[in-house]
């Protein structure tokens, strides 16, 4: 009991508060021991249960708060569509054991277990409690409790909870260039597509601060929520893939920059001049220079690389044209098509319908 006071107000050595004073006739009163150390009591008992009332009130907020699946589409302006990660979507479920899966009224990435489902983004998700599988063309895979899952974009696949003890996720879809690039680089760390991440407690902290700030906020896209994305990919991706190897063999380091800049802005319009001025130096001296290690001018690598884009954009989603114009680099669909046409003799849609084309040197 001791211990609870000390707990409740502080050491012996700063003392009980004062009981409030009686009116004064009953000086006696005042000092009897026994009312007074029923007024502490009193005092520790409303206390105590302020503060379980308290902690009532909050456990019951969480559970509220996690008793529905929350699934939220984000808005996406112009000024998070052109960075270089956006976040999409976000969400978090929970499977009972035995519970149906999937569940039939998902408005958001919701499937029929028979057809699976192809997403037009990138998708994160942690498996917090339970378990499951997953399954994509390449195999099926167990997802373990406390393991993150990661699917690409166009990537056919299907997953569900263990029937015996269902599962309780955290999931935001993703896009943009950077996490793309990665992609065609192979600089994911992946096992099958299970992420290889040394800092579980770290990233889980992560995802759940991101998912809870878009649930506080659900009609509020912030840059701040690309750059904890991007931190989340941190995780589990390696730096120093296919660019890297590429700059190493050109042994040129004006056209290494000149091609970093290309590969890293064509996204954007890049002009030549651009490209120049990255480059630091001469437009006639890149020019040559670049015929001389690439066999291709300057202008070639842009429409090379904007070519590569588009066609991974309609290989690998499901976006109208008109986004894979504007993130592919380029000013309009007429343009689209008059490079597919001049580079692979068919057009933006006849390569849609035939995905399995390959990319050109």
């Amino acid at each position: 009991m001791s211990a609870m006071i000390h707990r409740e107000f502080g050491s012996s050595q700063r003392g009980f508060p004062e009981a409030p004073q009686e009116p004064c006739h009953a000086a006696q009163a005042q000092d009897n021991p026994c009312n007074r150390r029923n007024k502490i009591f009193s005092c520790i008992v409303l206390r105590r249960t302020k503060l379980r009332l308290k902690v009532k009130r909050t456990i019951s907020c969480q559970e509220m708060r996690h008793e529905q699946p929350f699934r939220h589409s984000l808005p996406v302006p112009d000024e998070i569509f052109h960075l270089p990660i956006y976040v999409t979507t976000a969400g978090w479920e929970i499977v009972e054991p035995g519970q149906k899966y999937p569940f039939p009224d998902a408005s958001i990435n919701g499937f029929e277990w028979n057809d699976g489902r192809e997403l037009p983004e990138f998708c994160l998700a942690w498996m917090d409690v339970g378990a499951g599988h997953l399954e994509t063309k390449q195999g099926e895979q167990t997802i373990p409790t406390r393991r993150a899952f990661f699917f690409r974009p166009g990537e056919w696949h299907r997953h569900r909870p263990e029937n015996t003890v269902g599962w309780t996720i955290y999931w935001i879809n993703f896009n943009g260039s950077l996490p793309h690039h990665w992609m065609q680089n192979g600089e994911f760390q992946l096992d099958g597509n299970l992420p290889l991440i040394e800092d579980i407690e770290l990233f889980r902290l992560q995802l759940v601060r991101l998912i809870m700030t878009i649930h506080q906020s659900p009609t509020t896209n912030a840059p701040g929520l690309s750059w904890q994305a991007a931190g989340l990919l941190s995780h589990f991706v390696t730096h120093g893939g296919k660019s890297q190897e590429v700059s190493q063999q050109l042994g040129d380091n004006v056209v290494n920059r000149a091609i970093q800049f290309i590969w890293n802005h064509s996204h954007n319009l890049v002009d030549v001049s651009e490209v120049v001025a990255a480059a630091g130096c001469s437009r006639r001296v890149l020019e040559r220079r670049f015929i001389k290690v690439m066999n291709r001018s300057v202008l070639e690598e842009i429409q090379r690389c904007r070519l590569n884009r588009a066609m991974r954009l309609l290989r690998e989603t499901s976006l109208p044209f008109k986004q894979v114009v504007y993130r592919a680099g380029l000013r309009s669909r007429q343009q689209l098509w008059a490079l597919f046409q001049s580079q692979l003799g068919i057009s933006p849609e006849e390569y849609r319908k035939n995905r399995n084309l390959d990319t050109p040197d």
